[in-house]
């Protein structure tokens, strides 16, 4: 009888060993899936606010001229150029800059107003997430090719360095 038990016990034993082996197997694919997707959080975050910064100050600084040309049109090319050299992305990502003319101050019924226009710089941050696809035991981590980050910023083109 007593040897019936050891055996039983023997058994028992083992089988717990191998539980904590399968579950390791099952969790893990599930837990590098789950840090992938906070680590690319974590870096959207942080070149989200580094470009906010970024933008306020390439937008202020040299999309904000007194020439008569950049109070048409603004000056994207340059801003964009800041933005870039600024933040050294190389195969991060991407940035697009956007200028505007908005009038928000007059009704959109009047055909003439006192009140100034200003320009609405949208600039555009495209992240690619790292990796672009991954399979682990059948478990897929695809995020999507692009995660976008937008900044606007409205400035009178008529004031230099004035944000509205």
């Amino acid at each position: 009888m007593r040897q019936i038990i050891r055996r039983f016990i023997h058994i028992w034993a083992r089988q717990n060993n191998a539980q904590m082996s399968v579950e390791l197997a099952v969790l893990m694919p599930v837990v590098l899936v789950m840090s992938l997707v906070v680590y690319n959080l974590a870096r959207y975050l942080e070149l989200g606010m580094k470009f906010s910064a970024e933008c306020s100050h390439a937008i202020v600084n040299l999309g904000t001229t007194g020439t008569l040309a950049a109070q048409q049109i603004g000056n994207p090319m340059a801003v964009q150029q800041a933005i870039e050299k600024n933040l050294q992305l190389k195969d991060v990502g991407e940035v697009e800059v956007q200028v505007r003319e908005r009038n928000h101050f007059a009704v959109k019924t009047t055909t003439f107003s006192f009140l100034p226009k200003v320009h609405e710089y949208l600039c555009i941050l495209r992240i690619k997430p790292w990796p672009s696809h991954f399979v682990i035991a059948g478990i897929t981590f695809s995020p999507p090719p692009f995660m976008t980050y937008e900044y606007r910023l409205y400035v009178d083109p008529y004031r230099s360095g004035v944000v509205v």
